[in-house]
């Protein structure tokens, strides 16, 4: 009933998000759409372009359970006075974790900033209950922060999570808009891919050392080099799973979000050709879907 005011003979294409329901919906409204318009076709372009980085990231560092620490750092102190009171009388810092957003990855930049930020105090506050100058406050967000102290490499770790996010925040900034930016995504995207996969080949985690974001961070020499070579193996797996889920799940798929690049204008005047052969393509997509009809032939100049 809600669509009942819209001609739906020029609806063009659906957008979405990320969850396999919608493309279900999509098949099924497809199947719809050609009954009552003669064969018509809606444009596929993929899903949300934004939910997928988010859920590509997300299952490629998985492995260290970032996520399970960042929400335990939080909800360890949140809506709890007196604990918050212990933290800052041994600490004597009043900065606290801020909130893990589980279904927006990418966004929770400043989340692991803070993180770490907090993390000397946070060891503080734990030893001062071991030495049981503090209650414990027995919880299970006590146990999870306990147990990733244990990890000599959990700061290298986050300080590695917090470069990857960083790679896509121009990526995030750009595309969380409502404006037309359909042109530009597919080589916005190769371009991301591009520098992850440059990524896996500089070797800059030498023991004892982390590059994040123009600056260094010394880890404890007291690190084993199996440890190293494991932290190593698993940077470049994560970094491996989100490529290769990036390729898989990406509107770069469509050929029709590759063709848009023809109304990119730097790409118009750096390869005015490559532009045509794209918009004759585009044009051939149309007139098969029947969004378009009559005119003159995309093969023709």
């Amino acid at each position: 009933e809600c669509v009942d005011p819209l001609d739906l003979r020029r609806l063009v294409s659906i957008s979405m998000d990320g969850p396999n329901v919608n493309f279900k919906c999509f098949e099924l409204f497809q199947q719809e759409h050609a009954e009552r318009y003669g064969g018509s076709q809606l444009v596929a372009v993929g899903s949300c372009r934004l939910h997928t980085l988010h859920n590509t990231v997300k299952s490629g560092f998985s492995i260290w359970q970032v996520e399970k620490l960042l929400r335990a750092m939080h909800t360890l102190f949140h809506n709890v006075p007196a604990r918050r009171e212990d933290y800052t009388a041994v600490t004597k810092s009043s900065v606290f974790p801020l909130s893990f957003c589980g279904h927006r990855w990418l966004e929770n930049q400043p989340v692991i900033e803070r993180a770490l930020e907090v993390w000397p105090s946070l060891t503080q506050y734990i030893d001062a209950v071991r030495r049981k100058q503090l209650p414990n406050p027995g919880t299970a967000s006590f146990d999870t922060v306990e147990d990733e102290k244990k990890d000599t490499l959990i700061v290298a770790k986050l300080h590695f999570s917090l470069t990857v996010a960083r790679l896509f925040s121009p990526f995030l900034k750009k595309y969380q808009t409502d404006e037309p930016v359909m042109p530009f995504l597919s080589d916005d995207l190769a371009e991301l891919i591009k520098v992850l996969s440059n990524f896996l080949n500089f070797h800059y985690l030498e023991l004892g050392i982390l590059f994040s974001s123009s600056k260094y961070h010394f880890i404890s020499r007291k690190i084993v080099e199996l440890g190293v070579l494991e932290f190593k193996r698993d940077c470049m797996q994560g970094l491996s799973n989100i490529i290769r889920k990036m390729q898989e799940k990406s509107p770069l798929k469509y050929a029709t979000v590759r063709q848009m690049a023809c109304l990119d204008p730097s790409v118009m005047f750096r390869d005015p050709d490559k532009c045509k052969r794209q918009m004759k393509c585009l044009v051939q997509t149309f007139l098969q879907d029947k969004q378009l009809t009559g005119g003159v032939s995309a093969g023709r100049n």
